[in-house]
């Protein structure tokens, strides 16, 4: 089997699986309970807090463990929209559904202001042009989850200092964590996803920056601080930590394989007649392109027969025409594109093999 579907979810670090195991079976504990085997649990989660605050360069009493990044993002979104009732909120028009759709409820109180991609990429500047007095959130995806456009949240940051902005940075990190720079430091809140990063599906966690505080999200027992109530979920909160102790000391060398996998992904591609659409400044995670005249599903599924896995776009949004293409101008390839994306396991000779099977399905396929 080749999997190049990461950008949907990556294959659990069987050393995360086995801590997992171990906390549902022999460390299972509820982590607010006051014995001895609670407060065993307790320090696990707190040890796992401390592994992805280091992960994300930022301090552990800043990170809020919830069920994934979407629970993260409504959070920051939706919790400042309480907190300030009114304003303008610059966004992007191709947001993960995580946020657009938050969005689309803040809309009805807020000026929304949803920034085109410039070449495939929100540009510094163009957050600069939106700015206004009464801006009270920027809020712009680290990595874009179907290109791996990368937003510049280092100089976004600056803008708001030289302008004397009061306006809260957020970034959704899903697809940025443990694959670009740790600088999550510069921004108010961001969004990580641990399923994305080597971790099981359920566990995710929201960044507030120290001092920033939002209303509960989820009411309940006053668990992380009171803003998600609920059990923790120990499990596989100490399998993220586990991943992210393995990841963090090997991001670069991991990300430096990725972009060779990519250049050869890219340029044979290219090679077949593809066309790109991921911008060249882009994640190498994440790689986007289109054979124009053949249909992306078609392809998917003579891929699969094969045991070559891909995807179409967004798992969030695979069966809907994707509003990416539309935001970059490549409305018109939505039919035909399809996402290929990596992980440190990804080798160079799988990127060669899917690319032979490629030049030998479109020998095969029909055009439309």
């Amino acid at each position: 089997m080749i999997y190049l579907d990461n950008a949907a979810t990556t294959r659990v670090l069987p050393q995360a699986a086995e801590i997992a195991r171990n906390f549902m079976e022999t460390v299972y504990a509820n982590p607010a309970s006051l014995h001895q085997p609670g407060l065993t649990a307790e320090l696990a989660l707190e040890e796992a807090r401390t592994s992805v605050a280091k992960a994300a360069g930022v301090l552990p009493e800043e990170i809020y463990f919830c069920p994934g990044g979407t629970y993260a993002n409504n959070a920051a979104l939706l919790g400042i929209g309480n907190l300030k009732r009114k304003g303008r909120i610059i966004s992007s028009a191709f947001e993960h559904p995580a946020v657009e759709e938050c969005l689309k409820v803040l809309e009805k109180t807020f000026e929304i202001i949803r920034l085109r991609p410039v070449n495939g990429q929100i540009l510094p500047e163009q957050v600069e042009s939106a700015l206004t007095p009464d801006t009270v959130l920027v809020s712009l995806m680290q990595v874009n989850n179907e290109t791996g456009a990368v937003t510049d949240l280092r100089k976004i940051r600056q803008i708001l200092h030289r302008t004397a902005s009061s306006a809260l940075l957020h970034t959704d990190a899903v697809q940025g964590f443990l694959k670009e720079e740790p600088i999550y430091s510069v921004v108010d809140m961001a969004s990580f996803s641990g399923h994305k990063t080597h971790a099981p599906k359920g566990i995710g966690a929201l960044y507030l920056k120290k001092g920033l505080h939002l209303p509960p999200f989820v009411r309940g027992g006053g668990q992380e601080k009171g803003l998600f109530s609920g059990t923790s979920n120990t499990p596989a909160a100490a399998a993220w930590g586990k991943a992210c102790r393995i990841l963090t000391p090997k991001w670069r060398e991991h990300r430096s394989q990725a972009e060779k996998v990519c250049r050869t992904f890219w340029t044979g591609l290219e090679a077949l007649g593809a066309k790109v659409l991921s911008p060249r400044l882009s994640n190498p995670y994440v790689l986007s392109f289109a054979f124009p005249g053949y249909l992306g599903e078609n392809i998917l599924h003579a891929l699969s027969a094969r045991e070559i896995y891909l995807s179409t776009g967004s798992a969030c949004s695979s069966r809907k025409a994707s509003t990416v293409m539309k935001a970059i101008g490549q409305e018109a390839m939505s039919r035909f594109a399809l996402r290929a994306s990596f992980s440190f396991e990804t080798t160079q000779e799988e990127a060669l093999q899917t690319l032979d099977s490629l030049k030998d399905i479109l020998g095969s396929l029909r055009k439309v």
